[in-house]
């Protein structure tokens, strides 16, 4: 007979194993501390690794219809810095859409999933994988999201870095584009909710951002915040609990690696925890398995994003990386490769 497992938090890392687990005979409840689905702040973006992970956990029509991303730009201070051709072709898909298809495969494959559930600690002799994402925390960053429709993009992928923040506007399904951006907190604005971005993005220097924003149809009910977040935090290598996607470390935004990064562990963890629930392996074993593969996997990206992250935000470094571009000198494929 199967042990069960317990999984904490219904993101992309929860959904995906969950799914995988269930499918095989294990016995799995997730535990949702909100609804699903809804938006969230994300640069929904996924890299060739991150759909990779999906399809081997037999997942990949869950990406139906999703854009393809295969060009990026980039601009400082209004102007246009870079041009390129992503390395690999890229994937965009809302959070909204992805995490309702992996809910309902889950419940389909008789899955248990408890939503408005909040769960911190684990149940006596219940293995928990903890999967419920970013740790609260003093932070001077604010992040900002919303969909919208009738916008056109001068790349698959458009990043305008501003003053004190950047935002990021991508392709996702059903023509939307997806509008995400990250800013030093300024305490002095004070707005409703659905004006934060566009207070930020002037304030930041981004206006002809915000006014193309004011021109084209908001999707209703899509605007999201998020606050108190620290990015590329490395977890100690003798962590007892297992800790998954953003539980296990948040990377910068301007990657759009944090999907692909929630997807990935999923994988990495499921041999593991599935040998666990046959009884093939203690739980600190697999736990231990599981912690070494993610640091082997996600370590080096999450220390290179955590580098190069001020050089996005900071004006006098954005300038150097402009004069970079421009020259044609900077390592635009290195640099991706790094983050990916």
């Amino acid at each position: 007979m199967m042990k069960a497992i317990e999984i904490i938090g219904a993101g992309l890392a929860g959904l995906a194993l969950a799914n995988a687990l269930q499918r095989d005979g294990v016995p799995v409840n997730l535990y949702e501390a909100g609804t699903l689905p809804r938006h969230r702040v994300c640069g929904e973006f996924i890299c060739g690794r991150g759909a990779d992970a999906l399809k081997a956990l037999g997942l990949g029509h869950s990406l139906a219809g999703a854009a393809t991303h295969r060009s990026t730009v980039w601009t400082i201070g209004g102007r246009e810095t870079l041009r390129k051709e992503l390395p690999q072709p890229a994937i965009g898909l809302s959070r909204w859409t992805l995490d309702q298809r992996l809910a309902d495969t889950f419940i389909q494959a008789g899955g248990q999933l408890y939503l408005n559930t909040r769960r911190t600690t684990a149940a006596d002799g219940i293995a928990t994988v903890h999967c419920n994402g970013r740790k609260a925390c003093s932070s001077d960053w604010i992040g900002l999201k919303l969909h919208c429709r009738d916008l056109s993009t001068a790349a698959d992928l458009e990043l305008h870095l501003g003053q004190d923040g950047y935002v990021g506007l991508s392709k996702i399904e059903d023509d939307q584009v997806n509008v995400c951006a990250l800013f030093k907190q300024r305490p002095a604005l004070k707005a409703k909710r659905i004006e934060w971005l566009d207070l930020y993005l002037r304030h930041s220097g981004l206006g002809s951002v915000a006014e193309r924003l004011q021109a084209a149809d908001i999707v209703e009910h899509s605007h999201c915040g998020v606050a108190g977040v620290q990015f590329a935090q490395i977890p100690a290598t003798n962590e007892s609990r297992l800790l998954l996607g953003d539980a296990y470390s948040v990377i910068p935004p301007f990657t759009g690696n944090g999907m692909s990064i929630a997807l990935e562990a999923a994988e990495l963890a499921y041999p593991f925890l599935l040998a666990y629930a046959e009884g093939s392996c203690s739980w600190p074993e697999s736990v231990r398995q599981i912690n070494c593969a993610q640091h082997a996997a996600f370590d080096s990206r999450l220390r290179a994003a955590r580098w190069l992250h001020p050089w996005i935000h900071s004006t006098s470094r954005q300038r150097l990386l402009g004069r970079l571009a421009g020259a044609g000198l900077l390592p635009f494929s290195l640099l991706y490769s790094l983050t990916h």
